[in-house]
């Protein structure tokens, strides 16, 4: 298996999988950390789950696992990595969605398949190994941003655009990023792209960061040190909007580590910035019910895609570029299949 998320917006998030499934699954290979990759282990678990946890250190130690029969694929690892049941062999490589995030080649007895995990090549901050010269039968491909052809430097000046046209308005901006992912890359894009505006982040931003800014494997080398010096400067300024006694934060530009913005907190402080002008950016998947769904409706946000997912124009160049039989496009709604 590979995989096992979870949909937080669905009434039963949990992946339609049988307990006789479970109980005959002898690996899960898991590609990263976010919840709609991860979130389901520990309910497997409990469900009769026996079997090995394949993925990255900074992948199990993000997503909070707690499992003992784990093996742990490190980027300096001879390639590739047999296991002993099935007849079974994986090379991986990072895939520059996120810290941890790993993409597979598994080979079996019955042939090889290709899973990109959430897959960006064009990346500002999160390393990839590009997928080249692969031969599988079986290629499954993350396309999130289907309805698209753009490439990822222009989805970001999209948004960035926008960006400029709240700034010139005078209004401030606050994104909503999730933990561990392209938040960190937005932040060194904003704060290269407005350099004469103040660009902060929340305290739980820095906490989250500096958890993954250990390892610097998984980040592009010219960002890695940016990065740490922008949080390491903003780390006394930031404000904690959980504490009560925090105070209104100086800034043009906020990232907030609250992608659906479900705290209370943050969703009260939100809503008074707007009230008073600002305007938000989202830039990922839109929770039902929540703030961002109610700001949108009311033309006091935009959303856009931002490239930490591919494209169509992503995923032709990435089948182009390997030999796959067969593509599998996931992470949309759309049933489709290509076929050599």
């Amino acid at each position: 298996m590979v995989d096992c998320g979870i949909m937080d917006s669905d009434s039963n998030p949990y992946p339609d999988v049988t307990e006789e499934e479970l109980a005959k699954t002898d690996y899960v290979f898991l590609t990263h950390s976010h919840k709609d990759h991860s979130g389901a282990f520990m309910h497997f678990v409990e469900k009769g789950f026996r079997g090995t946890l394949v993925t990255s250190a900074m992948a199990f130690e993000l997503s909070d696992i707690t499992y003992d029969k784990v093996v742990i694929l490190s980027l300096d690892m001879e390639q590739p990595v047999a296991f002993r049941q099935q007849d079974l062999q994986v090379s991986f490589g990072r895939t520059g969605h996120c810290m941890g995030g790993l993409w597979f080649l598994i080979t079996d007895a019955l042939g090889t398949c290709f899973f990109s995990g959430d897959y960006q090549e064009d990346t500002l901050a999160y390393a990839c190994d590009a997928a080249r010269g692969m031969k599988a039968e079986l290629a499954i491909v993350d396309c999130a941003h289907y309805e698209t052809d753009k490439s990822a430097a222009e989805l970001r000046e999209d948004m960035l655009a926008q960006t400029d046209k709240y700034l010139q308005e005078a209004r401030r901006v606050i994104f909503p990023v999730p933990k561990y992912g392209r938040g960190m890359e937005m932040f060194a894009l904003l704060e290269k792209e407005f350099p004469d505006k103040k660009v902060m982040v929340d305290a739980a931003f820095v906490r989250e960061s500096l958890r993954c800014l250990k390892d610097r494997a998984w980040f592009c080398e010219d960002t890695y040190d940016k990065l740490c010096g922008l949080l390491e400067r903003l780390s006394g300024e930031c404000v904690d909007f959980s504490r009560e006694d925090a105070v209104q934060p100086d800034y043009d530009i906020l990232l907030l580590a609250d992608t659906h913005l479900l705290k209370p907190y943050n969703t009260a402080f939100v809503e008074k910035e707007v009230a008073a002008g600002a305007r938000v950016i989202v830039t990922g998947r839109v929770r039902p019910g929540k703030l961002p769904e109610k700001l949108l409706a009311e033309g006091k946000a935009a959303k856009f895609l931002y490239p930490h997912h591919q494209s169509r124009g992503d995923l032709l160049r990435v089948a182009e570029n390997n030999d796959f039989t067969v593509v599998l496009p996931y992470h949309n709604e759309v049933k489709e299949v290509l076929v050599k």
